[in-house]
């Protein structure tokens, strides 16, 4: 296909020869001859060399000249399939035959290229390039052109006539845009040899003698693989052992191996039987006669087991002990399927796995308290115990972090508590380096308690219930932890503790917004609609701020003083430097105590309170922790959308 402006054109140059002006006269006296251009034309410079067809517009317009016809057709052949016939004499198979050729048409110059391509077994010695490339002549005096050639005629070259039957798709396209005929494609004519050759072929060929050693030859190296158990348990001191069987089908021999099993407490034989022909019936006169095993006279083959006595799920009886094939390779299952036509149910294997013998189990006992319980587990594991390896890189990374919380003792139906130990407040602390815990009571002001160390700092004991120790994801606001007889209750933990669990929120998933979300939203749909249109109701608020009053200009002082004292009624401030509402100096401050809860009567149900919450939700069926309402609470705080956790369960609904 040519597009405008991709067809690249050569316009022919011009002579730039100047004339001669320094001459000599016939005298032999210099002479000057007037200035000119002298324009010879160039040798074979005629328009029937040029064509200006396939340029573009632009192209033409701008050269001087038209295209020479070899750069325009360069590379360019025209391809036509055809054949001749060939007179064969003194032959039975046939008397003609037909030569494929073919025909290329070089439309640069015009010359003509015929081949042939080369037959099997077609007994034609000369095979390849029929004609070299040349012009050929047409018989009119002219050559051979593109417009003498036309699908389902016939054209003669040297005595030899060809008959077009095709041409390829670039040959009908040059055709069609030259305006010239082109004819009708025809199929290949059938040669008489390849009709002869293909009776021959379904010919019934006689019956073929089958010699003895054709099944050698055929069959050598295929060898079926069987899968075979015997059960000899019936009688003292018997077992169930398995074997292999082997069917060479070179020879119809079988050989038994055997399959060594493990702490077995037998000898390592290779195999049960060596290669040899097997009879159906056990011969009990082995002792007395000659025929013992490698005898070449083996007898007629029916007395044999054979590949068709083989099969997937029956006996055979080898020697007296009966032996179930149970299983076949690939091989021997395609073998079977391609031969005999056997379906995959006749080659399915049989399941003959049997339970084996249930084996005492060490249970590995209680930990007694004495050391850590991974010391006291390497004795059990192994006679020189060593000490438990330690996770280094766990180390490296975690080491100096420690989850912080406040805890008490709480009690249930099973754990008393004293009720001093109820008002004792106390710090839990896990490191997360090497998962171990500690507790410590901080120093209370006449509590009548000793401050320090409640638990020293020990591995993490195991949950109960459970067989895997406390891990860092059982750390959490409200969660319940059973450390030697006692229950602490987790109450409150520290800003480092919460930035942790909100940064793993794979350990920690009441620390995740988004689960904690998901978990309340889903319970709020749950409810009947009556409840959750009272829950609605229900959740509200701190009242917004009441604005100022207007400050007057003429007072200076402002009209209601933060502290709620009589100040603000003052006209005038006072000489002193303080205030009159500023507290006084103290005389001695009291060392820290941890804050208690407030009680009951001292909530404001207007604020924000988390027990409250907590509550409020219990009534409807929705239980959640103390650590899911920080983290509702810090997410108000973090996306500046909610002023507190209030307005945020009312965006639930």
């Amino acid at each position: 296909m040519e597009l405008p402006a991709y067809t690249f054109c050569h316009p022919p140059e011009k002579p730039r020869r100047k004339s001669q002006t320094l001459n000599f006269s016939e005298e032999g006296f210099p002479v000057v001859r007037p200035l000119g251009w002298s324009r010879q034309p160039l040798v074979n410079d005629t328009q029937e060399n040029y064509d200006n067809s396939g340029a573009c517009y632009a192209c033409v317009k701008q050269s001087t000249g038209p295209t020479p016809a070899w750069l325009k057709f360069d590379r360019q052949v025209l391809r036509f399939y055809g054949f001749f016939k060939e007179q064969v004499d003194e032959r039975v198979e046939e008397n003609t035959r037909f030569r494929k050729c073919t025909i290329y048409f070089y439309l640069a110059d015009g010359m003509i290229h015929i081949g042939e391509p080369a037959q099997r077994n077609s007994g034609i010695y000369f095979q390849g390039v029929f004609l070299k490339k040349q012009k050929v002549p047409n018989g009119r005096g002219g050559f051979l052109e593109p417009k003498d050639f036309q699908l389902g005629r016939d054209i003669t070259i040297y005595s030899h006539t060809f008959h077009i039957v095709g041409c390829d798709v670039f040959t009908k396209r040059y055709l069609m845009k030259q305006r010239l005929p082109v004819g009708d494609e025809e199929p290949w004519p059938n040669e008489p040899l390849e009709e002869y050759r293909a009776h021959y072929r379904t010919s019934i060929k006689p019956h073929q003698k089958e010699y003895a050693l054709r099944q050698f030859l055929d069959l050598d190296g295929k060898v079926l693989r069987f899968f075979c158990v015997w059960d000899d348990r019936a009688v003292p001191y018997g077992e169930r052992r398995p074997y292999v069987l082997h069917y060479f089908l070179g020879d119809d021999t079988i050989e038994i191996l055997e399959l060594h099993e493990r702490n077995s407490g037998r000898m390592n034989f290779p195999m049960l039987i060596k290669r040899q022909r097997i009879s159906k019936e056990t011969p009990h006169d082995l002792l007395s006669q000659k025929k013992i095993c490698g005898e070449k006279d083996y007898g007629p083959k029916d007395v044999y087991y054979r590949d068709t006595d083989l099969h997937v799920g029956s006996y055979i009886r080898v020697f007296d002990r009966d032996l179930l094939l149970h299983d076949v390779d690939e091989f021997t299952r395609n073998y079977y399927r391609t031969k005999y036509g056997y379906t995959e149910d006749m080659l399915a294997a049989i399941d003959v796995q049997e339970d084996g013998p249930e084996f005492a189990r060490m249970e590995i006992p209680e930990h007694n308290g004495i050391g850590s319980e991974a010391d006291s587990l390497m004795n059990c594991i192994m006679l020189v115990p060593k000490a438990p390896q330690k996770d280094f890189i766990k180390f490296i990374y975690k080491d100096g972090k420690i989850l912080t919380f406040t805890c008490r003792m709480v009690e249930d139906h099973t754990h008393k508590v004293h009720p001093v130990d109820k008002t004792r407040m106390m710090v839990f602390q896990y490191f997360l380096s090497d998962d171990t815990i500690q507790v410590f009571e901080p120093p209370a002001r006449n509590s009548g308690c000793v401050s320090g160390k409640y638990i020293q700092r020990i591995a993490a004991p195991r949950a109960p219930g459970t067989q895997r120790p406390y891990n860092a994801g059982d750390c959490y606001m409200d969660q319940k932890l059973y450390l030697f007889d006692r229950i602490f209750e987790l109450m409150e933990a520290d800003e480092w503790t919460l930035k942790w669990m909100e940064e793993d929120p794979a350990t920690f998933p009441l620390a995740n917004y988004e689960f904690v979300a998901n978990k309340i939203k889903a319970a709020i749909r749950g409810l009947p609609a009556t409840q959750s249109a009272e829950l609605s109701k229900s959740i509200r608020g701190p009242d917004p701020p009441a604005s100022p009053p207007p400050r007057n200009p003429c007072n200076p002082m402002p009209p209601v003083s933060p502290c709620g004292n009589k100040c603000a009624e003052m006209a005038t401030p006072p000489l002193s430097s303080k205030r009159p509402c500023s507290p006084p100096d103290p005389i001695s401050q009291s060392p820290p105590s941890w804050p208690k809860s407030p009680s009951a009567s001292q909530l404001n149900p207007a604020e924000f309170n988390p027990i409250v919450i907590k509550d409020l939700l219990a009534k409807y069926q929705i239980n959640i922790t103390k650590q899911e309402v920080s983290t509702l609470e810090r997410y108000c705080k973090r996306s500046n959308q909610f002023p507190n956790v209030y307005a945020l369960l009312k965006s639930y609904f």
